[in-house]
């Protein structure tokens, strides 16, 4: 017997669509939900608090509506002028379309989201806390304060689902880990290691490191500085060459440079910026480095070992369930032994050649990662449980 379509349409509210992990595990989302499931027909559309971004042209290639609320990339004065229009426009949408589903990245577009649920209470609320906020602890009381207006909280690493439980004191029955997507079709490689090398003035045979991540304190870049300097000191009379190279843009960019100046390390560390082919940098690296003080679960991780590299990275949210504990580094202990635990694993590296391999944590599987099982497992199961 033929059964009507139960159409879904579901509100996928972020605050940009500026390059990071957010943005590219929504494409991912979009990219792999499928339109028709079963008895279900799913409509995504895309709302974005601010104007643009790098990663508008790849989620409108995927034939998905995507509006904007116009607000200010930067907070001033302005934005509390434009704040009633965005508002206004906003709502206009959920009247529009009706989504049965506002699911929101990042916390201005979650904390907007949950007030669809005063206006329009059969919209299910679906938040996303993707990082472990240490910083801005302000943010927390609001989203804490507010959350009797979500019905589920998407969380992508049990360790994330631990901060929420014991910061937000959510209902721990309505929070769930989606793991971050990774799509290893799309790691391509354009550049040979060599040639990358070669622009970065290197030889084949040279040590590169390579970093991924905006400028900004959350990444721990002045820590990776700190590092690049002592590493300098242990090898200093060892006849080899070697480079520490970030790659991303952000606000920190001028007080990272300056404190490189200052070490005078300026021929072991390079900024390159954001990089369009980042896939080449870490595909020509003999080792990629993660030095955040926090996280949720690092794309940059995932991605470094599709493409065979040894991964040091601190021990944060989301990375023990993907690297070998003798992997991490324990930022639990003084600078300087972290410093040193740092530039004692790098020197092993370089002097053993390891195959990528030992970095991994014996339970970790690409699988738990795929669009196939991120998407049919867990989403579809989210989605059409609370969109009927």
């Amino acid at each position: 017997m033929w059964r009507q379509k139960n159409k879904i349409v579901i509100f996928y509210v972020l605050t940009s669509l500026d390059y990071g992990g957010t943005q590219k595990n929504l494409y991912y989302i979009l990219k792999f939900l499928p339109r028709k499931y079963k008895s279900n027909e799913f409509e995504p559309i895309v709302i974005s608090l601010k104007k643009n971004g790098r990663y508008k042209k790849k989620i409108c290639s995927l034939g998905v509506k995507i509006y904007h609320l116009d607000m200010p990339v930067r907070s001033s004065f302005l934005t509390f002028l434009v704040l009633p229009y965005s508002l206004l426009k906003f709502f206009y949408l959920i009247f529009k379309y009706k989504p049965k589903i506002v699911h929101s990245f990042l916390f201005q577009a979650n904390f907007l989201s949950r007030f669809v649920k005063i206006f329009f209470p059969k919209t299910k609320i679906f938040c996303s806390e993707r990082v472990v906020e240490k910083e801005k602890l302000w943010q927390i009381k609001l989203l804490r304060y507010t959350d009797f207006l979500v019905d589920q909280i998407i969380t992508n690493s049990n360790e994330t689902k631990e901060f929420v439980i014991k910061e937000h004191k959510f209902n721990e029955e309505n929070i769930v880990i989606s793991q971050n997507i990774i799509d290893l079709n799309d790691i391509k490689i354009k550049f040979s290691s060599s040639a990358i090398k070669k622009e970065l003035g290197l030889k084949e045979e040279d040590f590169l490191i390579v970093s991924v991540g905006r400028l900004h304190k959350q990444k721990g870049y002045d820590l990776l500085i700190d590092v690049a300097k002592s590493f300098s000191e242990k090898v200093k009379y060892k006849n080899f060459r070697y480079l520490f190279t970030i790659i991303g843009d952000g606000e920190e960019y001028t007080n990272l440079l300056n404190y490189v100046k200052k070490l005078q390390i300026e021929n072991y560390v390079k900024f390159l910026g954001y990089k369009e082919n980042v896939y080449d940098y870490i595909n020509a690296c003999n080792l990629f480095l993660l030095t955040s003080y926090w996280e949720g679960s690092p794309n940059v991780v995932l991605e470094a070992l599709a493409l065979k590299k040894i991964v040091i990275a601190t021990k944060i949210e989301g990375v023990s369930e993907i690297l070998n504990p003798d992997y991490l580094i324990n930022l639990k202990q003084n600078r300087k032994k972290i410093i040193y635990d740092f530039v004692s694993k790098i020197y092993d590296i370089y002097n053993n050649k390891y195959n990528f391999e030992v970095c991994l944590n014996n339970d970790f599987s690409f699988y738990r990662y795929s669009p196939e099982f991120v998407i049919k497992e867990k989403f579809l199961n989210y989605y059409i449980d609370k969109g009927n």
